[in-house]
């Protein structure tokens, strides 16, 4: 084995990353890929919470570094000097070593010829890949779950995953999607919007939070819930390119998911209310730090972004 391989391998780089053959890649282990190697597992994002960390990241450089080191299971940023570089990992440092955090790392399943399918971490890493730091050639790491990469054709390996709850097989307003429907690539230009996504975002921490309790989170979580604000809520009331409106949404979006009682099912999702975190009373006071932060920022960003346009 050539001795620049040796090294890697002595510094924790994956054997399947170095061949670039992801088909040997086992459950729980760490892969270091370029952007462009992820393949989605979903047709769509919510384009405003993009815009957000977009907006923040101009004005908040060290937050786009805290974005890196969190999504490589490496706590937040340590020390970012003037000449740091996303695609120069030994210019900066993070509080951990990678992995260190490893349930806070994306996450992916590993498909047919060995491609890698993304199932935690769209919105995380399309920032990251539309970020002008950032771009598809840059690296993460991810932590493998499954290996599905003896499925016989991409039929049978995305009725796989389907059964599995690893793919979200609807469009940006909830209509049910053929797996061939998802693109192959990251980035806006190939993701659609659905704003209910985007929406649930931002109630985070005011109507709802991720399970801490012991219960494992399902995958897109936030689409169960998006899907089913969706059924009761019109979005077209409301101006969301204005903050005070968008405020306005999330309090009603929030007011309907502590409405629920929590072994109520959300939706026809096969999920109740606290399976996914549902509050029991909405937190007023999260309200006012999303709608003074958050939806500053990604307001601030569409008016500058139609600006441009």
């Amino acid at each position: 084995m050539r001795p620049i391989i040796l090294l890697l391998l002595a510094l924790g780089v994956s054997s399947a990353a170095l061949a670039q053959d992801y088909r040997a890649a086992k459950p729980g282990e760490l892969l270091q890929v370029p952007l462009r190697a992820l393949h989605p597992t979903q047709a769509v994002v919510g384009y405003d919470q993009i815009y957000y960390k977009l907006g923040r990241f101009a004005q908040e450089r060290n937050k786009l570094f805290d974005e890196y080191c969190e999504a490589n299971g490496q706590g937040e940023s340590a020390s970012v000097p003037g000449d740091a570089d996303l695609h120069k990992p030994d210019s900066f440092t993070c509080q951990n070593q990678v992995g260190a955090r490893s349930g806070e790392m994306k996450t992916v399943v590993v498909g047919p010829q060995g491609k890698l399918f993304l199932t935690d971490g769209h919105h995380t890493f399309t920032v990251l890949l539309e970020h002008p730091r950032g771009g598809e050639s840059l690296n993460m790491w991810v932590k493998v779950t499954d290996n599905f990469s003896d499925s016989p054709d991409m039929a049978s390996f995305w009725q796989r995953m389907a059964q599995a709850g690893k793919a979200w097989l609807r469009d940006g307003s909830g209509q049910v999607i053929d797996p061939q429907q998802i693109p192959g690539q990251l980035g806006l230009q190939h993701l659609a919007n659905d704003p209910y996504r985007a929406l649930v975002y931002f109630t985070r921490e005011v109507g709802y939070d991720k399970p801490r309790s012991g219960e494992v989170a399902p995958e897109f979580l936030e689409f169960y819930w998006g899907n089913w604000l969706r059924s009761v809520m019109a979005l077209d009331g409301y101006d969301l390119s204005e903050r005070g409106d968008y405020r306005d949404a999330v309090e009603a979006a929030a007011k309907k998911m502590v409405a629920l009682a929590p072994e109520d099912e959300v939706g026809n999702s096969g999920f109740k209310a606290r399976e996914l975190g549902g509050y029991s009373s909405m937190d007023r006071k999260e309200l006012n730090k999303v709608a003074g932060r958050k939806l500053n920022y990604v307001t601030r960003y569409k008016k500058a972004l139609a600006d441009t346009h």
